[in-house]
């Protein structure tokens, strides 16, 4: 199966633990690897979601392009 440019997209995401106080803390990054934007965060739940509003937005370009 081809994948054409436009119905991928590549991210990097960079993982480390921080001590903070008396415990440590999860950090990292979300990088779009052809945009080269980098989200911060320090919590999963930031990164997973912009992964599921990406894969959103695939699914639906290439839903509209097989309807033409």
């Amino acid at each position: 199966m081809i994948c054409d440019l436009p119905w991928r997209e590549s991210f990097m995401i960079r993982l480390w633990a921080e001590p903070d106080d008396d415990h440590l803390v999860l950090r990292g990054f979300i990088q779009n690897v052809h945009t080269g934007h980098k989200t911060y965060f320090d919590s999963l739940d930031l990164p997973v979601g912009l992964l599921l509003e990406s894969a959103d937005r695939l699914a639906h370009s290439a839903e509209r392009a097989q309807v033409r």
